[in-house]
């Protein structure tokens, strides 16, 4: 099982939620949110933008949208981010 698939499946076997944000041929761009709960009420932590290759190994995590997606578009491109 590669890093993608076992973080997802982590992170929705435990109430979290998994977004594919973008796709290309060599990277896939994720959003992930962990649920917890405080008190009875429902709470989710800061959204974690991650990086994916087309292997399946993450390659790049921030909580930061604009730098997540500067790191993609920049991959993409075949740059090193």
């Amino acid at each position: 099982m590669n890093e993608l698939k076992l973080f997802a499946e982590i992170t929705l076997k435990h109430g979290g939620a998994w977004w594919k944000l973008e796709e290309s041929e060599n990277y896939s761009l994720h959003l992930s949110k962990t649920r917890f709960m405080v008190k009875g009420r429902e709470n989710f932590l800061s959204p974690v933008y991650q990086i994916f290759n087309s292997k399946g190994d993450r390659v790049f995590a921030s909580t930061d949208r604009k730098t997540a997606y500067n790191k993609y578009e920049n991959l993409c491109k075949g740059g090193a981010g």
